[in-house]
């Protein structure tokens, strides 16, 4: 974990992207990379004199599975002292609706839910966690869509949402977020 935290720290200060007295909403999938994520932003947050806001978006996809993700994340923030959001999508049928693929659907309204939650709370920022199967599913998702090699990358440590400073800006991210 200390080198993960290194990590994280590391891109927080090369990027500026925590200021003192922002507020923080972490997007908590319940998966390993997010719930490190929350551990290590809890451990900076007085460093940084930030505060912090789980929310947790409940899908639709994996039935229980989802469920049980729902409920160790709103566990895990109780236990810490952290407010917490948990929503409900029914991502299959936002999907269907929309003419696009679930994992797409998923990510749109993932990335809706915690920029209206922001709004919300007052959040100035919004954290999530990637990991490397998300890196190759980005360049993948590029290639798909006739991206040409200037379009090939993997996701930016910084995007539009990853590290918002909040105005009036509606929908999802950029496909690389």
């Amino acid at each position: 974990m200390a080198d993960f935290e290194r990590t994280v720290r590391d891109t927080i200060d090369e990027h500026g992207l925590l200021l003192p007295e922002d507020s923080v909403v972490i997007g908590v999938s319940g998966g390993a990379d997010s719930l490190a994520l929350l551990h290590v932003l809890r451990r900076l947050a007085p460093e940084y004199r930030v505060t912090l806001h789980v929310g947790h978006l409940e899908h639709g996809i994996r039935g229980d599975e989802s469920l049980e993700d729902a409920r160790c994340v709103r566990a895990i923030a109780e236990a810490w002292g952290l407010p917490v959001t948990i929503a409900r999508r029914d991502v299959p049928a936002i999907a269907q609706e929309r003419g696009i693929a679930i994992e797409e659907a998923a990510r749109q309204e993932r990335y809706r839910f915690l920029g209206e939650l922001a709004r919300s709370v007052g959040g100035t920022t919004v954290a999530v966690a990637h990991h490397a199967d998300d890196q190759v599913e980005t360049v993948l998702m590029h290639l798909l869509r006739g991206a040409g090699l200037s379009g090939l990358r993997g996701m930016r440590p910084l995007s539009r949402l990853d590290a918002l400073r909040l105005g009036d800006d509606e929908g999802p991210p950029p496909e690389d977020a």
